[in-house]
């Protein structure tokens, strides 16, 4: 890769036709993936393979590895299971949303000889996707009206963040663990104290990383009714190399006007489209100059315009492009226009940007690239960037590009245990050098947590490290049985029905699969505790 000292002597960030590594699953063979493995072919020459000049020099002679070739055999068996995959969601899908509509079984025979039987619209305010019906909870828990230390939601044990100016706030010394200081009701950025009225920020942005999951009707009629906040638009936007609609997003305000905050949520990975979780493993990447290597896939999602290009600007250019027609906008300009006119509204909200799975790379990626282009004014109001089961969305130069460039910002990354998607794609330098950056917030199985400081990562980075599996597998039944007797322990909030629980019998086969569940992110937020560990030297 081109190290910081060339950079510097070429006269600035690097050219982006010099450095990108595209990789074309299409046009993968079987043979290729057994000579990656036995013939140890230089990778990049491969003719699935598009490296720039300067990466071609970089990588040389290196061959692609283990990791590389799995990526290959992953995508090949997802592009294969597409059309299937795809059929079989959509069946499922409108036949549990019938049933649910109609009351269970037995109320489709009673619906039927009173002639009142509902049938699902897909973009019908009562219908639910997957995600929405493995976890139909809508409603956001407010703060205890006591507060305080006793609140047992997502403590944090031994913070240092000195005198505090509220109620809530306990002054502990690093280590302690006889008092606590509640993460989701303190929060600090530059030593100022960033609170909301009601809600804190963990829960209003776990819900909404889920909420985003539903479509328009359903996610307006919940932040209207059920939220009672200001619900501003749900936004379609268009992928321009995969010629559709891939990427939404809704934003919503707590009134209509003079807000204390605001949020952009992006919808995720969704459970039976594989090209989203195809998006997530690829190991393609782009050099975006000083921002560095970042995912193509999520670059194209949220709004790339070329990957031929002869610079980082140009492929992102500041400027909304002139050719954007009215029902197809780009994710990023569409939003970043939203978003300053919701501001001028809103003069005193804090801004918080999160999604979970591909929704959170897009919530990373999100603020990275308006730091890209300067967007200071609303850069200046960007609190929180907080993110749930999200993959890796650039190289260790991208995830100290976002620290460097918004410090104002604090970059929280929640991970649950053994989540396949956090750890996608794979780590596998030269070739694909992605890095998680900011805090991880990582939760076991009992949703104890870890607040894992300085970029520091979750057990078992790279998923198929045998010295886990064990545990993955006892894991899997762990969370089985955790979500059959959960709600007794704990009430109806946490009560799982037939579907969530066969959702989660998949992780016997595939462990990790099931955990990446918003259910258990949720549970982690409202139950979780947590302790501090900076990351070792």
């Amino acid at each position: 890769m081109v190290s910081e000292q060339q950079q510097l002597a070429g006269g600035g960030r690097p050219k982006m036709g010099a450095e990108k590594l595209i990789i074309r699953p299409e046009k993968v063979r079987f043979i290729d993936v057994l000579s990656m493995l036995f013939r140890r072919r230089p990778f990049t020459s491969y003719s699935f393979v598009d490296a720039g000049d300067q990466t071609a020099a970089d990588v040389g002679s290196t061959p692609g590895d283990i990791f590389v070739a799995l990526t290959q055999l992953i995508l090949k068996a997802l592009e294969a299971i597409y059309w299937p995959a795809l059929m079989i969601g959509a069946v499922v899908e409108f036949l549990l949303n019938f049933i649910a509509l109609n009351n269970g079984i037995l109320g489709i025979f009673l619906n039927i000889f009173r002639c009142k039987l509902v049938i699902p619209h897909k973009d019908g305010p009562n219908y639910r996707s997957m995600i929405g019906l493995i976890d139909g909870r809508t409603e956001l828990k407010p703060l205890p009206a006591g507060g305080g230390p006793h609140d047992r939601r997502l403590q944090v044990v031994g913070v240092p963040t000195g005198a505090g100016e509220d109620d809530y706030y306990v002054d502990v010394e690093s280590g302690e663990s006889n008092a606590s200081v509640p993460l989701i009701q303190q929060q600090f950025v530059d030593g100022r104290l960033v609170r909301l009225q009601s809600f804190s920020g963990f829960e209003i942005t776990v819900m909404a990383a889920k909420l985003a999951y539903e479509n328009a009707a359903y996610i307006e009629n919940v932040v209207k009714n059920v939220w009672k906040c200001n619900f501003v638009g749900f936004y379609n936007c268009w992928n321009k190399f995969a010629n559709d609609h891939t990427t939404q997003a809704f934003v919503v305000t707590e009134k209509a006007s003079d807000s204390s905050w605001m949020v952009v949520s992006f919808r995720g990975t969704e459970p039976f489209n594989m090209r989203d979780w195809s998006t997530d493993v690829n190991l393609s990447w782009l050099g975006m100059g000083e921002m560095g290597h970042v995912h193509v896939g999520f670059l194209k999602a949220l709004g790339l315009q070329e990957e031929d290009g002869t610079d980082a600007a140009r492929a992102f250019p500041k400027a909304s492009p002139s050719n954007a027609a009215a029902d197809k906008p780009f994710a990023y300009y569409k939003l970043r226009e939203v978003l300053k006119s919701q501001l001028k509204i809103h003069p005193n909200a804090n801004l918080f940007v999160t999604g979970h799975s591909l929704g959170g790379a897009l919530a990373a990626l999100f603020p990275a690239v308006l730091a890209f282009h300067q967007e200071k004014e609303i850069l200046d109001r960007l609190r929180f960037v907080i993110t749930y089961g999200q993959p890796r969305v650039g190289d260790k130069t991208f995830a100290g590009y976002l620290a460097a460039k918004a410090p104002a910002t604090a970059a929280l990354r929640v991970v649950y245990r053994y989540d396949v998607v956090p750890r996608v794609p794979f780590d596998s330098p030269p070739v694909a050098e992605f890095a998680h950056g900011g805090t991880c917030v990582y939760f076991d199985g009992w949703y104890k947590g870890t607040a894992i400081a300085k970029g520091g990562d979750a057990p078992n980075p790279n998923y198929f490290d045998p010295r886990y599996l064990l545990s993955m597998y006892g894991n899997a039944w762990g969370d089985l049985v955790k979500g059959a007797f959960l709600g007794m322990k704990e009430g109806k909030d946490y009560r799982e029905g037939a579907v969530s629980l066969l959702y989660r019998a998949t992780g016997l086969l595939v462990p990790g699969v099931a955990s990446h569940s918003p259910r258990d992110y949720v549970n982690a937020i409202r139950l979780g505790s947590m302790s501090i560990k900076e990351e070792e030297a």
